[in-house]
């Protein structure tokens, strides 16, 4: 299971210093609206000097033209995944996963946002979509990763925020999982952010989050 950060951070020193504090424990940062509208595609630039994975997380809904031209540029800069909105469509969505291939980038399916009230049947339906327009993940709330895997015979690699060590940290997400029970669950990549980037020690919790996943892998 990788371990992915999610750096919505808006000062460019302290997104420096969280990089730094991080990097031993991160597989995959991803940057999203907050730090590219405040920072930049600097953001992009710290990074990709790093040999982490760079994960734009922007959920495209757009023209075609548009979603290529940005996947084109974002990986120039070292980005390796993108997120599409399910609902934009299949023309939209394939045409992404198209010029992602050319960059030997990749495409996560984003099926509801973690905010919103959860439907299991929206989401299987879109899991099944994105699978069969190419999508290398799909984006979805932890407790469903079993039976998207299920369905879909394995064969597509399931993305989950919603991660927190415990209830205080829950937040605007309607549902949590700990990273243990995100195991259980068969996720690929756990995104956790602010209990992380909002730490007194980003380390020890991502020593915490390690370590309830290896204690989880030894069980299964």
């Amino acid at each position: 299971m990788k371990i992915c950060l999610a750096l919505d951070i808006e000062d460019k020193k302290r997104f420096i210093d969280v990089v730094k504090a991080t990097k031993d424990y991160v597989d995959v940062y991803k940057i999203g609206p907050v730090a590219l509208s405040s920072i930049g595609i600097v953001s992009l630039e710290i990074i990709s000097c790093l040999e982490k994975e760079i994960f734009v997380d922007l959920k495209f809904y757009d023209i075609p033209s548009v979603v290529r031209r940005s996947i084109k540029n974002f990986c120039s800069f070292g980005a390796k995944i993108f997120t599409v909105h399910v609902s934009a469509g299949e023309e939209i969505f394939r045409s992404a996963v198209e010029e992602a291939k050319i960059h030997k980038a990749e495409i996560a399916g984003v099926t509801m946002l973690t905010s919103e009230n959860y439907d299991e049947k929206v989401i299987l339906e879109r899991a099944r979509r994105a699978f069969g327009w190419q999508a290398s993940y799909v984006v979805a709330p932890p407790k469903f990763a079993k039976k998207i895997k299920s369905e879909l015979e394995g064969k597509i690699k399931v993305i989950s925020p919603g991660i927190r060590i415990s209830p205080q940290t829950q937040d605007e997400h309607k549902e949590y999982l700990t990273p243990s029970e995100a195991v259980e669950e068969k996720v690929d990549m756990i995104v956790v952010g602010r209990p992380v980037i909002y730490s007194e020690s980003p380390q020890k919790v991502l020593q915490d989050i390690k370590r309830d996943i290896k204690s989880a892998l030894k069980n299964i």
